[in-house]
């Protein structure tokens, strides 16, 4: 993978306003491919923001009624924490630490699709 297009990708979706803080990571191992922003959060938050996305998919038959899941975002009390799947990159999800206000979350994730078209032709 390109580390530049990832870096600049990341750094985009970290501008936004509200946003704190993303990371690409990989959503079997939690391995985190790179993160941008948010000096303060440890390595090991974003590993685990992949364990929330895993057990949807562990339990995922229980809610096939509702469709494919499109974005995992839960609010705890000092932020949001958004996970989406990266476009194309079923082993890939976007986690991002936001406000709890002043996010564009429709714009966010019109981001979010173009980064991970941008990386499945890498």
């Amino acid at each position: 993978m390109n580390e530049h297009i990832l870096r600049e990708e990341l750094g985009v979706l970290a501008a936004l306003n509200g946003m704190k803080a993303c990371a690409l990571v990989d959503s079997h191992s939690g391995l985190v491919w790179h993160s941008v922003g948010g000096e303060a959060v440890e390595q090991t938050l974003w590993e685990a923001a992949s364990d929330y996305w895993r057990l949807h998919g562990r339990s995922n038959a229980h809610f096939a009624s509702l469709g494919e899941l499109g974005a995992a975002v839960l609010y705890h009390r000092l932020a949001v924490l958004a996970i989406v799947p990266c476009a194309g990159r079923s082993d890939l999800v976007v986690v991002c630490i936001a406000s709890h206000q002043g996010v564009d979350w429709r714009e966010w994730q019109r981001r979010v699709r173009a980064m991970g078209n941008r990386l499945k032709d890498l």
